[in-house]
């Protein structure tokens, strides 16, 4: 008797983590798409919910107490814009605050560093008139350059993804996909085995595909072991 062990697809070690935002307030999670290559040779292509664009808002604010505060409003501001437009969903993310840095102390010298920075997240659902994410970089980028902050606060546009609204509902859907693709490797290989299915509790991975869809799929790792 000869045992085989065909190895279909490998759990990466260094997988790509999942970039989540969250309302706070019990909603579906957004998922933003990672650019990791995808592992696993089963996946789901679907068009994506939003285009997710991240800004940064600073401070200049020498004095810190004032900078916190400068913070506040221009988050608070960039929420309520948001809203007003309509079309938008506005989130906000990790708020950095720090006293500034120099040779003389605090009070004086040279600045190193913003006395606070915090993070928004503008999502830009996707539509027939709004269709890739270019159109929704090109709304979000008017959304952002006609923005008038308090004070000495500015803020600045990171990259640009894709994002799913839960992409946990389409879990189901991916175990499908995985059982045919089991049968159809079964129905290739001589002889009876056994199958080895290891992963399938991972989160629902999202990767961009291109400039409108994205890939969802589970890091699992699938062997099987035949006889004869």
């Amino acid at each position: 008797m000869h045992m085989f062990v065909i190895a279909m697809s490998l759990v990466v070690a260094a997988a790509p983590a999942l970039a989540s935002i969250s309302s706070g307030s019990g909603g579906p999670v957004v998922v933003v798409a990672v650019p990791a290559s995808r592992t696993v040779a089963v996946a789901l292509a679907i068009p994506a919910d939003f285009v997710s664009v991240p800004i940064k808002v600073i401070s200049e604010q020498k004095n810190s107490a004032l900078a916190y505060e400068e913070s506040r409003q221009a988050i608070e501001m960039i929420s309520q814009r948001a809203k007003e437009n309509g079309q938008f969903r506005g989130l906000t993310g990790v708020a950095s605050l720090s006293q500034h840095k120099s040779a003389f102390g605090i009070s004086s010298g040279s600045w190193s560093q913003p006395a606070a920075a915090a993070d928004i997240h503008l999502l830009v659902p996707l539509s027939k008139e709004r269709d890739n994410i270019f159109a929704a970089g090109a709304e979000a980028a008017r959304f952002v350059e006609a923005l008038r902050l308090p004070g000495k606060a500015r803020c600045e546009v990171g990259r640009l993804q894709l994002a799913v609204e839960n992409p946990e509902q389409y879990r189901a859907k991916l175990l499908g996909l995985i059982a045919q693709e089991i049968m159809k490797a079964r129905e290739t290989l001589p002889g009876r085995g056994s199958v080895k299915l290891e992963g399938l509790e991972s989160p629902v991975m999202v990767r961009q595909a291109d400039d409108r869809n994205v890939e969802l799929f589970l890091n699992y790792s699938l062997s099987i072991t035949t006889e004869q």
